[in-house]
């Protein structure tokens, strides 16, 4: 950026606030001043790299071309995160970016007056390697047309396609006997949160279009709420049972989102390849394990419910618990974990 334009934004900044003090109809206007002087001023002291795409933020990322990322995009969706007060993050947005894609990102709560729909610019460190993209902390944002059109941010060079697969994440550490969230439906979600969470699906499965991930993230609130299972349950049994592939087989015949096993598809009345029904099938059998275990703590009843879906529940009957079966027993730590540090992080 220009020393000139530099200081035409210092000098209208200082002009503004000055104005504030006799003419108080100004006050928006000083205000959005000060805020793009402030962003540009992080923007030189960051560095960030542009990406306008998810696409790019995510080669960004996964390459380590990019500490620290500038995006734009329409705001689609912000939630509260009760769970991240004590860090000062405490709301959750999700971006459409101009160029295609959705992106997460942590604020404070001085993003709350944002509207959906409007455009923005924010700037975003990343997390340390290993941590999803979603978990972007914004630095700081700006709405896109307070900043004079020379500094809007525009990418400068093409991020070349990694030569190796992303593979997943390792697994979460187990989860202790501390307890974990209650496994029964909320009140009720909003719909605002349709968009968080689509942008977490996508995460896990990039390939899946943003039509595709937003009608798993209906059908899986929808049935969630009809079968009373919490819904942040679901998403982290999904991911671990086949990372949102909906064309998902198992070795073992187990088919989509939920890995029903034909016998169990029929049980439940369902189509296992529609993918609606496969999901309404997976969270119904879920609900029934854990009406079963209704009489125990959260932590008990969560996780002898999770090794009834995987091992069956006869298995469980003859273990008294969680059989000793490595297969199941991982199963578990990593749903419960996941489960829990969605919760944790706020996410509605």
């Amino acid at each position: 950026m220009s020393s000139t334009v530099m200081w035409k934004l210092v000098a209208l900044a200082l002009v503004a606030i000055a104005g504030t003090q006799t003419a108080p109809a100004d006050d928006a206007a000083g205000g959005v001043l000060v805020q793009a002087t402030a962003y540009v001023r992080v923007r030189e002291e960051l560095a960030p790299t542009v990406a306008l795409s998810r696409a790019e933020l995510d080669r960004a990322i996964e390459q380590d071309r990019a500490r620290v990322v500038e995006i734009c995009g329409a705001v689609a969706g912000m939630a509260s995160c009760p769970g991240a007060l004590s860090s000062g993050e405490m709301m959750t947005v999700a971006l459409d970016l101009e160029e295609g894609g959705t992106a997460t990102l942590r604020a404070g709560s001085d993003v709350d007056g944002l509207r959906i729909g409007e455009l923005v610019c924010m700037i975003g460190r990343v997390p340390p390697r290993g941590t999803r993209s979603g978990d972007l902390r914004v630095k700081a944002w700006v709405r896109k047309w307070d900043l004079p059109e020379e500094l809007r941010p525009r990418t400068q060079t093409q991020i070349v396609e990694p030569p190796t697969p992303v593979t997943p994440p390792p697994a979460p550490a187990p989860v202790s006997s501390d307890g974990l969230p209650d496994p029964a439906a909320e009140t009720a979600y909003q719909l605002q949160s349709i968009a968080v969470w689509r942008a977490w699906v996508l995460e896990q499965n990039p390939k899946l279009t943003d039509e595709q991930a937003e009608n798993i993230v209906k059908w899986v609130l929808l049935y969630s709420q009809r079968y009373d299972v919490n819904h942040r349950l679901v998403f982290a049994l999904i991911k671990w049972e086949s990372w949102f592939d909906p064309s998902c087989v198992s070795r073992s015949g187990a088919i989509g989102l939920t890995q029903l096993m034909p016998g169990t598809a029929r049980y439940m009345r369902v189509d296992p390849w529609n993918v609606q029904q496969n999901i309404e099938g997976g969270i119904h059998y879920l609900a029934d394990q854990l009406r079963t275990y209704a009489n125990r703590p959260n932590y008990e009843r969560v996780i002898l419910a999770l090794a009834c879906y995987n091992a069956g529940p006869n298995a469980v009957k003859r273990a008294g618990g969680v059989p000793n079966i490595a297969v199941t027993q991982s199963y578990v730590r990593k749903v419960s974990a996941t489960f829990k540090e969605l919760h944790d992080a706020g996410y509605p």
